[in-house]
């Protein structure tokens, strides 16, 4: 994968993100002091942009954000990194800011989002042109377009989704995923929308799998008739777990295409977000040379 041989295109959020790194908890009406601070682009979609690119693949960005995205440099940023942003469009709105608090001695995190001018994101007139598209944490709603995405580039395009956080509260997931190929989603989000019992019929559809992210657990992919699971077998220093999930989506979907090998896509998945978490920032996305090194630690099971 020294070429860049497929165009990867996401499509989701473009954010202002602040990460405070803290070593114990909270207390109402107290002050604490962070032990390390990031600031930096995040959003879903714009993680995964960058990763795809740090894997040496062409990545195209589609996302809505406001003008102080320009000012702070953070779409040079991303130019610098080789991600197309032509089809970023600037609005009136403030960009998407999340402020983000990691709890390094419990593994936790919390998010706090102000959504602003994600919100406009929308596809109506714009040609997606690519050989695999990616939907990331967005409205189900924009899913519509892919019916279109596929009259464009034929056949042989790829559709997958990963709903975030949005499966817990947007049932309207559910009556779209007969649109797309695969699905990338994580266990709790999983179970909210109570998929295992709605698999079937999902797979009679166009649906192909789906990948289940279980964190420190592996990940595990099912099929109609089979399912494949995998765990790392190596201790991993957590510093930062934000942006963990888009480094596996994006490295599962590179790898799938690249390989047609869902089983070695699933190693260089789980290898990536484990690199992730070893990495301060949201966008900090690892690198071939640092997935590379974690594969021979993957251990695969077939049921």
């Amino acid at each position: 994968m020294e070429n860049k041989k497929q165009l990867h295109v996401s499509i989701g959020n473009i954010n202002i993100d602040f990460i405070s790194f803290i070593n114990k908890k909270i207390k109402i009406d107290s002050s604490i002091e962070s032990k390390d601070v990031w600031i930096g682009l995040g959003g879903a979609a714009t993680n995964y942009a960058i990763a795809v690119s740090r894997l040496n693949h062409a990545s195209k960005l589609i996302a809505r954000t406001g003008k102080e995205i320009i000012k702070l440099g953070f779409l040079d940023k991303l130019k610098e990194e080789g991600v197309d942003i032509s089809d970023i469009k600037i609005t009136k709105e403030k960009p998407g800011v999340v402020m983000i608090i990691v709890n390094r001695r419990n593994s936790t995190r919390t998010m706090i989002s102000s959504i602003n001018a994600n919100k406009r994101l929308d596809l109506k007139d714009i040609k997606i042109v690519g050989d695999h598209i990616h939907f990331s944490s967005i409205n189900p709603r924009l899913l519509k377009y892919c019916n279109d995405i596929r009259k464009i580039n034929g056949k042989d395009v790829t559709i997958s989704y990963d709903p975030g956080g949005e499966a817990c509260y947007n049932k309207e997931i559910i009556n779209n995923l007969h649109l797309i190929d695969w699905l990338l989603i994580n266990e709790k989000e999983f179970s909210c929308l109570n998929l295992k019992n709605k698999l079937n019929e999902l797979f009679d559809n166009r649906l192909k799998f789906v990948v289940i992210k279980k964190g420190s657990l592996g990940a595990e992919i099912l099929e109609k008739n089979k399912k494949i699971s995998a765990k790392i077998n190596l201790n991993i220093k957590q510093l930062d777990p934000t942006g963990a999930g888009d480094a596996f989506d994006a490295s599962y979907n590179v790898f799938f295409k690249e390989t047609n090998d869902e089983e070695l896509a699933l190693k260089f998945a789980i290898a990536s977000g484990s690199s992730k978490v070893e990495k301060i920032g949201s966008s900090n996305m690892p690198y071939l040379y640092e997935i590379n090194p974690k594969i021979k630690f993957v251990e695969t099971f077939h049921h």
